[in-house]
């Protein structure tokens, strides 16, 4: 697996990470009623879902031929992911959807009355999906043996879900002082959502698209 497949794999995996709606929607669950059942729930349907996506990934690998047509598919697929994923973030930008504004998602405005089964359902569909696709392409060219490729698998759900957990690491750690964290962390994300959403989007359309032309070409 080359440098810069796994530097694409850690980019797609922070990505997903510091997504604004995930970790915001994860510090409105803790902060509501029965917010750590919730939580765990969301938290929950989020790995089961990347897990599952890692675990297919690994059982299929053994049947994917690494040919020089499956190569030009791998990178076909990071040029769409990457030409997607600027698609989409130009929509956002004409088409602001803030949290903490009359344009926010109408889910969000329902987490306090939310149950955890819905919460894990919520967990479930809020990874974007263009970019585990484009993770599970990095990770099926990556060469690697099927043990070793498990293990890069699983690494990367965990770094994709550093964000929706870490409401629960807080409240662990730092019980006592975790309202006050939680408010923090909340205020930061209404002011800088925008900010995170292009500046980490935009390295993600970049450095996709880049590989996929690169890969294309070579």
């Amino acid at each position: 697996m080359d440098v810069a497949s796994v530097l694409t794999l850690v980019l797609l995996g922070l990505s997903l990470a510091v997504q604004p709606w995930s970790v915001l929607a994860a510090i409105l669950l803790v902060t509501s009623r029965g917010g750590l059942r919730k939580e765990c729930g969301f938290v929950g349907g989020w790995l089961v879902a990347l897990t599952a996506v890692a675990i297919g990934t690994v059982l299929a690998y053994p049947g994917v031929a690494q040919t020089a047509t499956t190569s030009s598919t791998h990178s076909g697929i990071e040029l769409a992911a990457g030409v997607i994923v600027g698609g989409w973030l130009l929509w956002r930008w004409r088409r602001p959807r803030d949290p903490g504004t009359s344009s926010q998602p109408s889910w969000m405005t329902r987490l306090d009355s939310m149950s955890p089964l819905v919460a894990f359902g919520l967990g479930a569909f809020l990874p974007t999906y263009v970019i585990v696709v484009a993770a599970v392409s990095e990770m099926i060219s990556s060469g690697l043996t099927q043990g070793w490729l498990l293990v890069v698998a699983l690494a990367w759900v965990v770094l994709a879900s550093t964000g929706v957990a870490s409401p629960l690491f807080v409240l662990v750690r730092h019980r006592h002082s975790a309202p006050a964290t939680y408010q923090r962390w909340r205020t930061w994300i209404i002011a800088n959502s925008r900010a995170v959403l292009y500046s980490v989007g935009g390295l993600v359309c970049v450095a996709l698209s880049a590989k996929g032309i690169v890969g294309l070409l070579g």
